[in-house]
């Protein structure tokens, strides 16, 4: 008992002579990790950016985030290898992926509404609608071949019979082919999506889709494995909170393609945004004692 006392007086008169000490009262701090997974788009890159400077600089937490492909990073969280992701599109895009791990995943919040997918081309092209392309000669453009938006592709040319080669290729080299065409005023067609900086880069338009093979506009969530809540409760409250609008979020990825460093356009998109990013991370900062 004595020597319990001792220490404790030591362990006071040290707090004293050192300045302050802090403690966190909800969330031990040495398991404050949130492990994020995102893909190679480009809102999926931002999203993950954005989340992960927030989190880190606002809420104390250590982020680990990983690059993969949609298909992994569902198996990923389901498995409990990941924590979140904030980039679903539901509930047509990736409701395959999320079906079949329905019961080991939940829904956090919205973190961007009205998203759209389907067939885009320049604004100058005769095509109007998906059933033009079957007066179409050329490949359609498209991202890799898991991707949610490529299996809406398939069936929409399946749906509408038409009879074109659908290439696989990665986001970044899609777009190279989008931007040459359209230097070149040449007919082209792409897989694409909203929100994307194209929309606001050129001037391009989706196809109409009279049957709506590709659906209507959705939503982009933050999905988590389950039981996040329980271990980090404001984690879970922020990005329930994080949700952008159209202009947010393409101005985010704007910034984001504009910017030699990613992480220096991404923080300049939070000081134009910083009303809006206090309210996302309000009263969820770890609470602190400090004994002078």
């Amino acid at each position: 008992m004595i020597r319990y006392c001792l220490i404790h007086v030591i362990t006071v008169v040290l707090l004293l002579t050192t300045g302050s000490c802090q403690f966190y009262s909800s969330e031990d701090e040495d398991q404050r990790t949130i492990r994020l997974v995102h893909t190679d788009w480009t809102e999926s890159v931002a999203l993950n950016y954005l989340s992960t400077i927030l989190l880190e600089d606002k809420l104390g937490y250590t982020v680990i985030s990983k690059l993969t492909d949609v298909a992994s990073a569902y198996n990923e969280l389901a498995t409990g290898k990941a924590d979140v992701f904030t980039d679903a599109w539901l509930p047509k895009t990736q409701q395959e992926y999320y079906d079949q791990y329905a019961g080991d995943l939940e829904l956090v919040g919205i973190t961007y509404p009205e998203a759209r997918t389907g067939f885009v081309v320049p604004d100058y092209s005769t095509l109007k609608t998906v059933s033009d392309l079957n007066h179409y000669s050329h490949a359609i453009i498209g991202i890799d071949s898991g991707a949610g938006i490529m299996h809406k592709a398939r069936l929409a040319m399946k749906w509408y019979e038409l009879d074109l080669k659908l290439v696989n290729l990665s986001e970044e080299k899609m777009v190279h082919h989008l931007q040459d065409s359209i230097a070149r005023r040449r007919d082209i067609v792409v897989t694409g999506w909203e929100p994307h900086w194209i929309f606001a880069r050129y001037k391009v338009r989706f196809l109409k889709d009279p049957d709506g093979i590709f659906g209507e506009k959705e939503n982009i969530y933050t999905i988590s494995r389950k039981g996040l809540e329980e271990e980090h409760p404001n984690a879970v409250r922020f990005f329930e909170r994080m949700q952008l609008s159209e202009k947010q979020l393409n101005n985010l990825v704007y910034e984001m393609r504009m910017s030699d460093d990613p992480v220096r356009g991404v923080m300049k998109w939070i000081k134009q945004n910083e009303y809006v990013v206090n309210q996302w991370v309000k009263d969820l900062q770890p609470e602190r004692l400090k004994i002078m």
